[in-house]
Parts: C-alpha cells; structure tokens; sequence
C-alpha cells in the first residue's frame, strides 16, 4: 500500500498536496484534546472508512452467529409528541420515554414490556393469600416453581384481560374444595 504523505496544507481551504493523489481535498479527523489533529487525503480517508466498516460488519457477523444474539431494538423517525417511532425489530410501534438525571431515552414499548414481565415472573414473591405462587415461569414447556411445591408442571388459561397461569396441585386442591 502507497504511503500518502501530504505538503502545502490549506486547512482553510481543506486542501493540499498528496504524494499519491496529487492536490487533493483533506480530511482533519476530529480530536478530543489540545492535541493537533490527524489530517488525510480524501482518498486515504475513503479507504480508511471503508476498512473500518469491513471490521465492523465481520464483528457484527460473529455476534450474530452467537447462540445467545438478540437483534437490537433501534429506533427511528422518534415522535416524542405522540410517542411513536419505527423500531429495528417491531416496525411501527409506540415508545416508553425514561428520563434520568437530566436525560431522555426512548426505548421501543414492545420490548420495555417483554421485560417487564420476564422480570415479574423471575421475582414473584410468594404470600400467605396466594401459598402457590408461581416464579421462573416457562410458557413454552408449561413449568415452572411453586413457592410451595416446587417445580411443577402449569396450567395455563386466557382470561378475558390477562393470561391465568395456575399450578397443577394449586388446581386439584380448589377443585377438590369446590366437589365437597
């Protein structure tokens, strides 16, 4: 690869003379500190990028060949009047505005809600009214942990507002109560 060094710099002009390119339009890369900032020919920047592109698509590629990926849930054409933006994953969808010292963050409602609920379920904590109360709920094997049988199999019903979900020895002995 031809090294490209640059003379007569115009950082007015964003121009100069490349060793490879001729004159050329200039790039200055941003820098945070007082430090003097990198300058490239237009080309060798295009190059650079494109690199730098290439990397990230090859990692982005390896993450999501990891059992555990999960797509991102990125937002788009946010409207924060109406609370609705286009998300990566859902489409169209409604959004949940956190706000934080200071703040704002926008988070796709669908998936703010899927965690909601995972997070109900793994930290139900079990009470005197309800002895069977159910934690580490899996609706695709029907299981889960009774807070006084243990892991059990669950009954699973669609109600007309929410999901019931009961244990197995929680049913029999209603409806044992409900026969005498």
């Amino acid at each position: 690869m031809e090294r490209h060094y640059l003379h007569e710099i115009n950082l007015e002009r964003r121009t100069a003379f490349c060793s490879v390119c001729g004159y050329t339009g200039i790039y200055v890369a941003p820098v945070r500190t007082r430090e003097t900032p990198k300058i490239y020919c237009l080309q060798k920047a295009n190059l650079l990028r494109a690199s730098k592109l290439k990397r990230h698509s090859r990692i982005r590629a390896q993450r999501r060949a990891e059992p555990d990926w999960k797509p991102r849930h990125s937002l788009s054409e946010i409207d924060p009047e109406r609370l609705t933006a286009i998300c990566a994953v859902c489409g169209p969808t409604e959004i949940h505005k956190t706000t934080s010292k200071g703040t704002i963050r926008y988070d796709c409602a669908t998936k703010h809600r899927r965690y909601l609920r995972e997070y109900r379920r793994t930290h139900y904590v079990a009470r005197t009214s309800n002895p069977h109360a159910l934690s580490e709920i899996d609706e695709e094997n029907r299981t889960a942990v009774c807070a006084s049988c243990g892991r059990v199999e669950i009954d699973i019903r669609i109600g007309k507002r929410k999901i019931i979900r009961r244990c197995i020895n929680a049913k029999k002995e209603n409806d044992g109560k409900a026969k005498k």
